[in-house]
């Protein structure tokens, strides 16, 4: 699911690269913008059929935050 999610990240903030090599790392600090952010959210939510509210989009800062929010969620359905 990590690889997926990172593949998601890469489309969504096309033709940047963003390196996601540190998990820990803010997603904005390796360069993703707030489009990039919000495509990634949408993306997510079809991919795993998620419904992700704002509340949870503030916990979501890094790679790792998204990979264990998403694991989380699709284990509980």
């Amino acid at each position: 699911m990590r690889d997926e999610i990172i593949e998601i990240i890469r489309v969504a903030s096309k033709p940047r690269k963003p390196d996601l090599s540190d998990e820990n790392k803010s997603l904005f600090d390796v360069g993703l913008d707030s489009l990039d952010y919000a495509s990634t959210i949408m993306e997510l939510e079809e991919k795993y059929n998620l419904q992700i509210v704002e509340e949870d989009m503030d916990k979501l800062v890094s790679l790792k935050d998204m990979v264990s929010f998403v694991e989380a969620r699709v284990a509980k359905s």
